[in-house]
Formats: C-alpha cells, sequence, structure tokens
C-alpha cells in the first residue's frame, strides 16, 4: 500500500486482487449497471473484508512479538473464525471470547473456530458487558504461560483495521485505471464503519471517484458516523497519512432491523433471491442487510447512486448455515421435481 507516509506493518494474507462482476438480471430489472465486488473470495476459508483487516493487525503483532491473539464475537462471528484461520496459518495461538452458551453441537463459523484449534471461552450475558475485562484476563492468562498477547476488539474496528480497506480502496483504483467500469458510488456493509473508513481514505490518497456509501445493519447512522470519523482523524495523527473526514459521511440508513443480534424475513428473502437471480450467496447477518438496503433504494430512487454502482461483498457465507431452519420454508420449489 503506496501512501507516502513511512511503511505500516503489514503481512499480505488476502488472495487480491478481487474480481468485479457485472449483476446482469439485477441491473436489467433495475435500470442501473449493479456490479460486485467478490471481497468474499479474498481467501483462507472465503474470510471477505476480515482479512484485508487483519494483514495490518497482525501486522502490528508481528511488530510487537506477539504469539497469540486474542479476539471476541459472537458465536458466528466473521471476524473470531478468520482470527482462527490466519493463527492457523501462521503458527499462532488463537483465543476468542464468544458471546452465548457452549451449544449442543458445532455450525457455521462455530464448527470452523474449532476445527482450526481455536481456544474458545464462552461469555454470559453480564461478562459481555465486561468484554474489555474478560479480553485482558485471557491476555494475563496468556502472558502467565509464557505467552505474547494481541488484543483484538470486536470486528477488528481499530484505526490499524480500517487500513484494510484503505488497501482495497487503492486495488479499486488500480482495477479502474487497468480497463474496470469507473463507478458513481461504491457501497459496503456498515457494522462499525471502519471499512468505510478505509474507502474514504483511498478516495483521497488513491484517486477514487466514486461516492463511498455504507448501509448500517447494527449501530445508529450518528454513531456510525462518529466512528467513521473518529478512525480518519486516528490514521491522520497515528500514520501520517495526510486525509481529513469528509463533510458528509453519506449512509442508506433505516435498514437496520432489529440489529445484528436477530434477522428478519426480509433479509433472508433477499438471500435466497439474490442468489438464484445472480449465484451469489449472501449472508443473512451482514450482507443481505445492507444489499437489501441498497436495492429498496435504486428501486425507489434509481439515479440516487448514479448508473453505474459497486456493492463491495465483505463475505459471511459460513454464518449462514445455522440458519437452515429458517430458510427451509423459502426454498420450497415449485419445478419439475420435488426432493
Amino acid at each position: 500500500m503506496s501512501t507516502g507516509a513511512p511503511p505500516i506493518p503489514r503481512v499480505e494474507l488476502a488472495y487480491a486482487p478481487t474480481p468485479l462482476l457485472k449483476l446482469e438480471r439485477l441491473s436489467r430489472e433495475l435500470g442501473v449497471e449493479l456490479w460486485v465486488k467478490r471481497d468474499d473470495l479474498t481467501g483462507l476459508l472465503e474470510s471477505g473484508n476480515k482479512i484485508r483487516k487483519l494483514e495490518f493487525l497482525v501486522g502490528e503483532a508481528f511488530a510487537q512479538r506477539a504469539d497469540t491473539l486474542i479476539t471476541c464475537g459472537t458465536l458466528q462471528s466473521n471476524c473470531c473464525r478468520t482470527v482462527a484461520a490466519v493463527a492457523a496459518r501462521l503458527g499462532l495461538r488463537a483465543v476468542l471470547a464468544l458471546k452465548g452458551a457452549p451449544p449442543a453441537e458445532y455450525d457455521g463459523n462455530l464448527l470452523l473456530d474449532r476445527l482450526l484449534g481455536a481456544e474458545l471461552r464462552y461469555c454470559s450475558d453480564a461478562e459481555w458487558e465486561k468484554i474489555d475485562e474478560v479480553l485482558e484476563d485471557l491476555a494475563a492468562a496468556v502472558r502467565r504461560r509464557g505467552g505474547t498477547p494481541y488484543v483484538i476488539p470486536e470486528s477488528g474496528a481499530t484505526v490499524a483495521g480500517a487500513l484494510g480497506y484503505l488497501a482495497c480502496g487503492e486495488e479499486l483504483a488500480q482495477q479502474i485505471r487497468h480497463g474496470a467500469p469507473d463507478f458513481d458510488s461504491v457501497v459496503i456493509t456498515a457494522f462499525s464503519g471502519g471499512s468505510q473508513a478505509g474507502l474514504l481514505m483511498a478516495r483521497q490518497l488513491h484517486g477514487l471517484r466514486a461516492e463511498i456509501v455504507g448501509v448500517p445493519i447494527a449501530w445508529e447512522a450518528a454513531r456510525v458516523r462518529d466512528h467513521v470519523t473518529s478512525l480518519i482523524g486516528q490514521a491522520r495523527r497515528r500514520y501520517g497519512l495526510p486525509v481529513e473526514a469528509p463533510a458528509e459521511v453519506r449512509l442508506l440508513d433505516g435498514y437496520q432491523g432489529a440489529g445484528r443480534a436477530a434477522v428478519q424475513a426480509d433479509a433472508l428473502r433477499t438471500v435466497v433471491s439474490v442468489a438464484r437471480a445472480e449465484g451469489i450467496v449472501l449472508d443473512p447477518v451482514y450482507t443481505a442487510k445492507a444489499f437489501g438496503g441498497l436495492l429498496d433504494r435504486l428501486r425507489g430512487a434509481p439515479g440516487e447512486l448514479g448508473r453505474r454502482v459497486c456493492f463491495i461483498h465483505t463475505g459471511g457465507v459460513f454464518s449462514l448455515f445455522p440458519f437452515r431452519g429458517a430458510l427451509g420454508p423459502l426454498l420450497a420449489g415449485d419445478g419439475l421435481v420435488e426432493s
């Protein structure tokens, strides 16, 4: 990643550049050229956007001579699973603090956490309220056994993590210079807003013309905007990057539903319809909510985001499988053969 600032520690992990794919049928339906940047294909168990963040988080961990990665999340956390995969790939330990009780059987991301050898610490609701203390206790336990821990906050939502999408934005700008479409808008799922902050920095540093738009799926819009602005300021101060927070952090608000903890039927319907229309699988917790919000805006106001729009698919396919029960009624077929 070229920024003109001193080198920033990084371990290259992603399979990049990730491809750009035009969604032909949805584009015809909407009257807008709709593309997807397949950041669900970054490698290491299709780890999506988290692998880009971990390039810089693990770079920082190595700079501190850490041998153990500690993070936290829900039982189906994509970030936790990616940390487990990266640790296994690099010969590190992974310790995961997970919100919830041990299940009767492992599934989805949790199954992969165990398969990859991560150590799990299940947290009650009361413990989750003090998750920072839990993480520090886990770090202290690692130190007692002679290890060196590196703690990654939930979702890797730090300034170092945001650099992953500064790198992604640089990659997208290079793809455009080499013949890819010049998008009017680039849209991305926003939990905390770290990935959007990275893209906004890339817009300033690498000449992306597109407007960068986030779709909040859990946090309220004001909180996302504050976090995006804070991260850009931290990047300027910590890394010396010549970036400024924009006057407006553009969000498509109103698609949070019941928040990240619950998935509603409209998100599941989006999963099914996009899979059948374009052969792309979204996850119901993050990308389906955001992509469904984008489709809603494009149908209601086709020119709002310009004539050429790119959605960055940030991954999460393994968290789909625990929703098999809820998806079942939506998958009944009316074809020639009923299996």
